[in-house]
């Protein structure tokens, strides 16, 4: 297929039918009609934000964000009051349901039939660079969209964000690390087409890619790069200068998404379009094979398993992430060696995964000492390890000692035993060291991860990414 016909192809399944937009249409309007009643005596303003306003949206997206919008004078704690006040009794008055979600400051989050709606507060502002939390910027950006993005690049945004999607790119949150909806949006407008970007992103370099679609910086790219020098591609916010839209994209999904382009390009499919729509159901064959090629690495790999902390997405996985790398320096310390680890969550529990490669030690170990000559620190060191075997090799003191943990699980359990306070010296996350205290969790072993793999598709697959993901 030519990369044409796979385009229209995909673009018929993704759009939504009149039948869907006028759906879709009928709640957003019973919604902002409600929400207009309930503002109108208190003189609020209120925006609809994103896909929604600029026809972007796609088919399977049953939620969107509506912005109340206070004056730049209201106390922080009036309007986080005023806001769940607000929320509250919109979703009563469309018999929806809610509860209350956490970002920056609280928000409610209503259901009303098939469609989830987040009400939330925000100041009204005239300059985007002068906010005093992100949701901030939600009105500005709505501006300038209406501004730059043409009706006719609604079709092309959406293959933008179908293709981020199919891939795994799709996404702001600290989970996936990727491409936001305004992102996607933006660099649809910089390009022009979804087939102009993907041309151009194949060819893409990792800390090249500098973007400025409202030319803030003319004359200073080379500083600008400096200055976010830490991410892989920089998109310049048109509503704020000093903002990169795309931060949040992690250095994989850069090359990830390059790399995709790139081979689309080389053999045009609806396979990368169409993956996300793949989920494929738990089954013992699959876990059976999985289970077997982990066996032939000859490694080994655990899991430390706990109930998920009651937090938003977006403080959970930094928190697990940061507990997974301190877990691996842990042992690391200890001379076992973890060879790759990863994290997962599912709403309800949390596994941090470690593969090692050396997961077992001899009982003792040699410590190599100072030279003969330093007399103080000889001293030292044979009085420390003087129940031992002590003597001299060429020039300097050994010892050798009995290790205290010659496997890795029983160093895990003892790392994860101790008191809040200790967990949290060792440098476990907050929230994780507040689930796992208490030894509230479970170290599993491969077998008893396989047997979970059986029931669970979201961890069959999470395994499957984990023990055969190939970017080339």
């Amino acid at each position: 297929m030519s990369v044409d016909s796979v385009l229209s192809t995909v673009s018929k399944k993704i759009t939504p039918t009149q039948k869907e937009q006028k759906e879709t249409k009928a709640v957003v309007d019973n919604v902002l009609n409600t929400l207009n009643k309930i503002l109108k005596p208190k003189k609020l303003s209120f925006t609809i934000a994103g896909s929604f306003t600029r026809d972007t949206w796609m088919k399977d997206k049953k939620e969107f964000d509506v912005f109340v919008m206070f004056p730049e004078g209201t106390l922080r704690d009036d309007l986080q009051k005023q806001g769940l006040a607000i929320g509250k009794k919109l979703a009563t008055n469309l018999k929806g349901k809610y509860k209350i979600a956490y970002a920056e400051h609280p928000y409610v989050r209503a259901t009303v039939g098939k469609y989830d709606v987040d009400i939330v507060p925000c100041y009204k502002l005239k300059d985007a660079t002068k906010i005093k939390s992100a949701v901030d910027r939600t009105p500005f950006h709505n501006e300038w969209m209406s501004r730059h993005l043409p009706k006719k690049l609604s079709s092309e945004v959406r293959l933008l964000k179908q293709f981020t999607k199919g891939i795994g790119v799709y996404g702001s949150d600290t989970k996936t690390e990727g491409f936001s909806g305004y992102l996607c949006e933006l660099l649809t407008v910089e390009y022009g087409s979804f087939k102009n970007l993907i041309r151009a992103a194949a060819k893409w370099e990792p800390g090249k890619v500098l973007i400025d679609i409202a030319n803030h910086h003319k004359d200073r790219h080379e500083e600008i790069k400096k200055h976010f020098s830490k991410s892989p591609m920089i998109m310049i916010d048109p509503v704020d200068p000093n903002r990169n839209v795309s931060a949040v994209v992690s250095p994989a999904n850069f090359v990830r998404f390059s790399l995709a382009c790139k081979d689309f390009m080389k053999k045009p499919t609806t396979r990368p379009f169409m993956n996300w729509m793949k989920t494929p159901k738990s089954s013992s064959q699959r876990a059976k094979k999985i289970a077997t090629e982990i066996k032939k690495r000859e490694t080994v790999l655990l899991g430390i398993e706990f109930k998920q902390p009651d937090i938003i997405d977006d403080v959970l996985w930094p928190q697990l992430r940061r507990t997974g790398n301190r877990l691996k320096g842990i042992l690391e310390d200890h001379e076992f060696e973890v060879m790759n680890w990863d994290v997962y969550a599912d709403g309800n529990r949390c596994i941090i995964f470690l593969e090692l490669n050396v997961w077992r030690l001899p009982k003792v170990r040699k410590i190599y000492g100072p030279d003969i000559f330093a007399e103080d620190r000889v001293k030292e060191f044979t009085n420390k390890y003087k129940p031992g075997r002590v003597w001299v090799e060429g020039d300097r003191w050994v010892a050798e000692i009995e290790r205290k943990f010659d496997s890795a699980e029983p160093k895990l359990k003892e790392t994860l035993s101790d008191p809040l306070k200790d967990l949290r010296e060792k440098g476990i996350a907050s929230y994780v060291a507040k689930a796992v205290q208490n030894k509230n969790f479970s170290i599993l072993n491969q077998a008893q991860i396989a047997s979970r793999a059986k029931k669970n598709a979201r961890l069959l697959a999470f395994l499957e990414n984990f023990f055969r993901r190939d970017f080339v």
